[in-house]
């Protein structure tokens, strides 16, 4: 075997070195073609399609199933208001679009709810549990007026500008009243810490609204003590309705 192996070496070898053609690397299939991707642009009718999408997924998940079966008698009305709050911005960021000529969506924003937004019903749908509601809540209000602070900065006329501080203002009060109901009173406004050195939920965490990633723990206690961190994205290029 060690004969027949070395002569076979041996052999390739030399038939390699008398080839006059470079062998080719074996292909299974056809390659795929490299198809060129639309350049799309950025304007104004598109974020305002956009917030209509993240305005219909923040109402559809405030008002589900999942989050109404379980919450208090107390916080289940307040909940509701803002899912409604929600619904009733549709028509006026419906006006802003026809006004540019452009065409409304209806529909939710389909990347970002599979991105985090269905893994945050599940969990409250898996926990059960009623003080779930409130920081999930506040999760929700925290995002849309995020998005729109976002939307500000990429925004080119001046009129549209006003209205997503206007609209986004007031996903930025309820956030604020969401905050209040976790953890209420003057003590509740500035960040501040427990007596173990934990984050309190702040009605006003900082001067101005954050666009850093929105982080909030949803469902059960795991078999190492934890909760599961659900992060929560303002909309980029990918999830941008055109």
């Amino acid at each position: 075997m060690l004969r027949s192996s070395g002569a076979l070496a041996a052999t390739t070898a030399v038939l390699a070195a008398c080839s006059s053609t470079k062998p080719s690397v074996a292909r299974i299939g056809e390659s795929p073609t490299t198809v060129k991707l639309e350049e799309l642009a950025v304007t104004d009718v598109v974020l305002l399609r956009t917030a209509m999408s993240m305005e219909t997924m923040a109402a559809a998940m405030l008002s589900d199933s999942a989050v109404t079966a379980i919450a208090s008698k107390d916080t289940a009305p307040v909940i509701a208001a803002f899912a409604a709050g929600h619904t009733s911005q549709l028509d006026d960021l419906r006006v802003l679009i026809s006004a540019r000529n452009g065409e409304a969506y209806t529909e939710t924003n389909a990347k970002l709810m599979q991105a985090y937004g269905q893994t945050a019903l599940d969990l409250v749908a898996s926990g059960k549990l009623a003080t779930d509601t409130l920081p999930f809540t506040l999760a929700i209000e925290t995002l849309i007026a995020s998005t729109y602070q976002y939307f500000v900065s990429l925004a080119t006329e001046p009129a549209v500008r006003a209205d997503l501080v206007r609209l986004g203002g007031r996903s930025s009060r309820r956030a604020a009243i969401a905050a209040q109901l976790i953890n209420g009173g003057t003590g509740g406004f500035a960040p501040a810490n427990d007596k173990d050195g934990v984050a309190l939920v702040a009605t006003l965490p900082s001067a101005f609204g954050s666009l850093s990633t929105v982080q909030v723990q949803l469902g059960p206690v795991n078999e190492v003590g934890s909760r599961t961190t659900v992060l929560m994205d303002t909309p980029s290029l990918n999830s941008l309705i055109y």
